[in-house]
């Protein structure tokens, strides 16, 4: 089915945008960053984005199966960095909006949001987004918003959407089977079965991103919890948001948001039941890390596979700038044979695709975009291969679909062999969420002896099935896990663990 069909079915928008901000770094996100990753108008979006495992794809793929003429507006999604432009949020707001008053009238309503978006002049991108679709549409269209559980949500968000939606899964594994459930849901809103009523509940805590996992403390209680409370036939949903702490807003921060159908008091109830039990468990969420060297000489101590050192506070899918070379210096200097590690710098990419493959050169790799992530180091190395840095995720609902579509690009790319290390280096910075990254150019992953990943917790669906032990480093960077290094202007006090 295709919005080529007759205007007599129902009628059914759908669209996003995509972005988690973080506000403490210093270079925006520009209109050529969306379109670097992703940036789809009108009917390229079903084209490009139907059959894809992200959000969006299971909205599309789902509602291809209901009786609608299916709607596309615009679907744009960047890598997290910093704040996006003035001129980017409203070109594509511009965009949105016209493409919604050009499909009028509508039904429904689907969005693929994150809700850790900022833009410059807008703490709280994702409610004005709704805003200014609610005034095109009108009280009467529902609107299902499916949210990244990283989103910072503000009570305003809650009220102008129907429904929210969130990935229960960090990694996000799930972004796929919420888009379904976000079309089902808006199936049955327009079949009048639902009478949403939602509640919003938030706990004065910061969850670095190293302690938004899941499956471990302090979310897994909370979500098996809200695993039970979703057994009522009375709820609708129960969106369990950790919230990103490097965006600096009114409301960032965990929150809880319970949709009942016509039980206001109940979604209250279960709002502030999860909000208070995540409260409780703030203790938890406290990671302690070793300095690079001592991580470096403590993972020489494993056999049986890759020892994994995370470098989370360089975590790309944070918004960093991907090229901190702490883990690097401190391999080199162990000597360390079949270590790897990952950097994005378009200047040392330049200079290996001119020596040319085979040559043996010196230049300086890492630390050159800020002054978060540490120093560049002087390395030697040969260049082992040259990669056009587009590859295909070998993953089952790979993290990176979630946003990007099952094809990555990393722009130019090259294998520098270093003494005995891998080096990676992209001109686009790329989270570690899929082994294809380094075997795509000639790096087998199994037979490292360790790997440095630039994410906090997103790498390890990836990772984690080879990995021999896994090790958490204390390197320089913007997603560090000690909040206190960044200067909060905007932010609710008091929270834990900041006061």
């Amino acid at each position: 089915m295709s919005s080529a069909t007759t205007s007599s079915l129902t009628r059914v928008a759908i669209g996003g945008i995509l972005h988690e901000t973080h506000t403490f770094m210093e270079k925006g996100t520009t209109l050529a960053d969306f379109a670097a990753q992703s940036l789809h108008f009108g009917d390229d979006l079903l084209s490009s984005m139907r059959g894809a495992r992200s959000g969006i794809g299971g909205m599309i793929d789902r509602a291809l199966e209901y009786d609608w003429q299916l709607l596309p507006t615009l679907y744009a999604a960047a890598m997290p960095a910093g704040v996006v432009t003035e001129a980017a949020y409203r070109k594509l707001l511009s965009e949105l909006r016209n493409r919604l008053a050009q499909r009028m009238p509508l039904d429904g309503l689907l969005l693929a949001l994150h809700g850790a978006m900022v833009a410059e002049g807008e703490l709280d991108a994702e409610a004005d987004i709704v805003a200014q679709a609610r005034a095109i549409v009108g009280d009467g269209v529902p609107i299902v918003v499916l949210l990244d559980m990283h989103g910072n949500i503000s009570p305003r968000l809650v009220e102008l959407a129907d429904v929210l939606l969130a990935y229960d899964t960090n990694p996000h594994i799930d972004a796929y089977a919420r888009g379904l459930d976000a079309a089902e849901i808006m199936a049955r809103l327009l079949r009048r079965e639902l009478q949403p009523t939602s509640a919003y509940a938030r706990p004065a805590l910061l969850l670095p991103a190293q302690s938004t996992g899941t499956e471990a403390a302090p979310l897994s209680s909370v979500h098996a919890r809200a695993a039970e409370i979703k057994a009522d036939d009375k709820v609708i949903s129960i969106a369990v948001m950790a919230g990103f702490a490097y965006a600096d807003t009114p409301f960032t921060g965990p929150s809880i948001i319970a949709t009942t159908d016509n039980q206001p008091q109940l979604a209250q109830n279960y709002a502030k039941e999860l909000s208070d039990l995540l409260y409780r468990h703030r203790q938890s969420a406290q990671p302690t890390f070793l300095q690079p060297a001592a991580a470096v000489a403590e993972a020489q101590r494993f056999t049986g596979g890759p020892v994994i050192l995370v470098d989370s506070a360089d975590n790309i899918g944070g918004g960093t700038t991907g090229d901190g070379a702490d883990a690097l210096a401190a391999m080199l200097a162990q000597n360390i044979q079949e270590g790897t590690i990952v950097l994005a710098d378009p200047e040392a990419v330049a200079l290996c695709w001119r020596a040319g493959l085979g040559t043996e050169l010196t230049l300086a790799v890492g630390g050159k975009v800020d002054d978060w992530h540490g120093k560049p180091v002087s390395v030697t190395g040969v260049v082992r291969a040259l990669s056009d840095g587009v590859f295909e995720c070998e993953l089952p609902d790979n993290h990176f679909a979630s946003f990007y579509g099952d094809t990555v690009h990393m722009g130019r790319s090259v294998w520098l062999r270093a003494g005995g290390v891998n080096i990676l280096l992209t001109e686009r910075k790329t989270p570690p969420l899929d082994l294809a990254q380094l075997r795509h150019i000639g790096i087998n992953p199994e037979t490292q002896s360790m790997i440095v990943v630039k994410s906090a917790v997103a790498w390890r669906a990836a990772y984690l099935p080879i990995a021999s032990a896994t090790i958490e480093m204390d390197t320089a960077g913007l997603c560090s896990a000690n909040l206190s290094r960044f200067p909060y202007q905007n932010l609710k006090r008091p929270v834990f663990p900041l006061d």
